[in-house]
């Protein structure tokens, strides 16, 4: 099994916490729950888990801190009092046997650990046994087993048994398949009483009636002294069964004091509830709505401090809306704060209670400090919140924002009743949130219709317009085309000169070497220095920068060219084996795939109808760009892949190589522009070209690009319903 499957209920290790806190006060929980790799806040949290290893870790070192090496079978034991029980359970178990306390057991341990499965057999009066079947790969340590006995033990003395006997007949740690309990307790002193006056006053019917057969005059001698002795017996059963009950009612009496005040904070909960959701229920626009609750939990619930923060519109960062108790420099030091939504640090407490939508109660940042960076603990300074309640702001299951009060004047001390009452009160702003938001839309959309009903015949009459200068603007168009082939053709002219006289320069220089050569004896040192600078330097480079710059120039008209002839072709639509051009292509690409060790995976593509001859050009554009922007570091991957629309089909070219940096992606398809590093041959054409090409077929291209990690191109086609010529 994995150890870092989680096993142990967060509830196992608050009952040890609870126990700390009355009687080994002097243990440090925080530092405790640090080196077990535990936070505060998921052991308050009941339906968190923990791992095998955090629990032993936990173990390990609470015995360390405490002394005490059987704290595990004493956490056992106060796992059944009033204090680890909590109010209801407490009521319920105390009107039940041991018997059938132990059968809730079997149901419920599975909430408490997924480790094992409890089962419990009733083999005798007073008589159980349970056994404890452990999942495959489970590695409990003995200190669980002695918890495990612990518990058992605590179950029989809250029905006011002695200490009952626990028999490990079989345990894991000692060759075990499982681990088995045998439990036996004897009878109370009240319910001993209670046996021997019901076999008393059935003694005394028999001998009562033996005297009246036997010896009637002496019956009476017979018979009082036998009716003393029951009357004897049922006054001390009828004592020892009411002292009992007292002690069960001494138990009971601070638990049900407990639950009715939980009652009455409940109703006045529900009533401070009712009443914020009846303030918001009169306003339409969620400012009013943030500062009616903000105004009820001010006034009524007597919070120093209180702040709504609701998320952006963008959903990347909690935007602080309004407040009370702060004062102007405090608020702007919200306004201002960074509540990052997008990040992958946690951000602050706010930020985890609105990603985790869980609740925070904080009475003191140190014992949090894993939920506050420092950025965010020097808010905390600055507005001086040390202890504080937020709690999501939710609504169908999805976070808006986040609800927090403090009392940072009256220091008074914040519960978890205030903290059950904001959870009351936040999903009520939620869905007013929302309504709020909706009737927005709502009013924004009917307004949007208005609007579209002015326009329409500006629409109308713009379509005309729009109409009357397509000709025009298709007409401008073809000029355009032929004025980029006219000055293509007449810059080439002067280029095909300046190439011709670069040629003849050098053979010129060539023939005039050897006369050089030969009048050398005239010059002087430092003119035959510049002299052989000039002809074995200067000269040479400059001719063939003259011929390198004359050959990109060539390139680029070629390539102005290529660009204007693509609106002179006409386009021959036809069925468009995709996946046969890629193949094809890849099959020329070969030595490249190969230098660059470079994987290809190609999904199912879908047959298209388009031009054969444009697709071809687009996908080896694509293809070729890929492999020449490898990362030479790490070998190639190449993925191509299709998703089939209604209205269209996307072409996907995924790679992982060098990427492109966000301040270039601008230029990706921008005609004799390149990004990243230039170390390849090219003008910034092809892109361009593709660009042009996928705009011809009717369809859109885009870009998606991570530097170092790779790039996506996706082109679209058209889904056209009609059939293609046939060929």
């Amino acid at each position: 099994m994995d150890s870092s499957e989680p096993l142990y209920s967060s509830r196992i290790i608050d009952i040890f916490l609870k126990l700390l806190g009355k009687r080994y006060p002097h243990v440090n929980v925080g530092e405790l729950l640090s080196y077990a790799g535990m936070k505060a806040y998921e052991v308050a949290d009941q339906g968190h888990w923990f791992t095998q290893e955090q629990v032993d870790r936990f173990h390990d070192r609470l015995v360390r801190m405490s002394g005490n090496e059987a704290i595990a079978r004493e956490a056992g034991r106060f796992a059944a009092s009033p204090d680890a029980l909590g109010v209801m359970k407490q009521n319920i178990l105390s009107f039940v046997g041991p018997v059938k306390t132990f059968e809730l057991v079997n149901k419920t341990c599975s909430n408490l650990s997924r480790s094992f499965s409890m089962a419990s057999r009733r083999i005798g009066p007073n008589k159980v046994e349970l056994t404890a079947t452990f999942r495959e790969g489970v590695q409990e340590k003995p200190y669980q087993c002695e918890n495990r006995i612990g518990t058992i033990e605590a179950v029989l003395m809250m029905f006011n048994y002695g200490l009952p006997e626990v028999e490990h007949s079989e345990c894991i740690f000692k060759g075990g398949s499982t681990c088995r309990y045998i439990v036996k307790w004897e009878n109370n002193p009240a319910e001993t009483l209670v046996t021997i006056r019901n076999y008393a006053a059935l003694l005394l019917v028999m001998v009562s009636a033996a005297s009246l057969l036997l010896m009637p005059g002496n019956a009476l001698n017979a018979i009082l002294p036998t009716s003393a002795i029951v009357l004897l017996l049922a006054f001390l059963a009828e004592h020892r069964e009411k002292k009992g009950l007292h002690s069960i009612l001494q138990r009971l009496g601070e638990p049900t004091d407990k639950l009715l005040e939980q009652i009455n904070a409940n109703y006045s909960n529900a009533q401070i509830t009712n009443e914020v959701g009846h303030a918001i229920s009169r306003q339409t626009d969620i400012d009013g709505i943030i500062a009616s609750v903000l105004q009820v939990l001010e006034a009524r619930l007597g919070y120093d401090r209180g702040v709504v923060m609701l998320e952006n519109r963008e959903r990347t960062r909690l935007v602080f809306r309004a407040g009370f108790g702060q004062d102007e420099e405090q608020s702007e030091l919200l306004r201002q704060a960074d509540f990052d939504l997008e990040g992958s640090s946690g951000g602050g407490a706010f930020v985890t209670s609105y990603r985790e939508r869980k609740p925070f109660l904080i009475n003191t940042i140190a014992e949090y400090e894993e939920l506050f960076p420092g950025s965010n603990r020097e808010l905390l300074g600055k507005l001086g919140a040390d202890a504080f309640l937020c709690c999501p702001i939710i609504c169908d299951g999805e976070s808006l924002g986040v609800l927090a009060v403090d009392n940072l004047k009256s220091r008074k001390p914040l519960l978890q009743t205030d903290l059950n009452l904001l959870m009351g009160i936040a999903p009520v702003i939620g869905v007013s949130i929302r309504n709020a938001e909706l009737l927005e839309t709502k009013e924004q959309q009917f307004n949007a219709i208005v609007q579209l009903e002015r326009t329409r015949d500006e629409l109308a009459a713009a379509k005309e317009i729009s109409e009357r200068y397509a000709e025009d603007l298709q007409l401008m168009n073809e000029e355009v085309r032929n004025f980029a082939y006219i000055v293509s053709h007449d810059l080439r002219a002067p280029l095909v000169n300046i190439k011709g006289f670069s040629a003849e320069l050098r053979g010129a220089l060539k023939e005039v070497a050897p006369l050089i050569e030969k009048g050398k004896s005239a010059l002087s040192d430092k003119e035959l220095r510049s002299l052989g600078e000039a002809l074995d330097q200067d000269v040479p480079e400059a001719l063939e920068f003259i011929e390198s710059s004359v050959n990109r120039m060539d390139s680029l008209i070629n390539a102005i060219l290529k660009l204007s002839r693509l609106g002179r072709r006409d386009l021959k639509m036809e069925r468009v084996d995709v996946a046969g051009i890629v193949q094809g292509i890849l099959k020329t690409l070969g030595h490249q795939l190969e230098v660059g060790r470079v994987t290809v995976s190609i999904a199912d593509l879908p047959t298209v109808v388009s031009d054969k001859t444009a697709v071809e050009q687009i996908v080896g554009n694509l293809l070729d760009n890929a492999l020449k922007y490898l990362d030479r570091s790490r070998a190639g991957q190449l993925e191509v892949s299709a998703e089939s629309g209604a209205h269209e089909t996307t072409f996907k070219f995924r790679d992982n190589g060098r990427g492109i940096a966000p301040e270039d992606m601008g230029k990706v398809f921008e005609i004799f522009r390149r990004a990243g590093k230039q170390d390849m041959p090219g003008e910034g054409m092809g892109l361009a070209y593709v660009k042009t090409l996928v705009r011809r077929l009717g369809g859109r291209i885009w870009c998606e690009s991570e530097l170092g990690v790779g790039t996506l191109f996706c082109f679209t086609v058209p889904n056209h319903t009609g059939q293609p010529p046939v060929s």
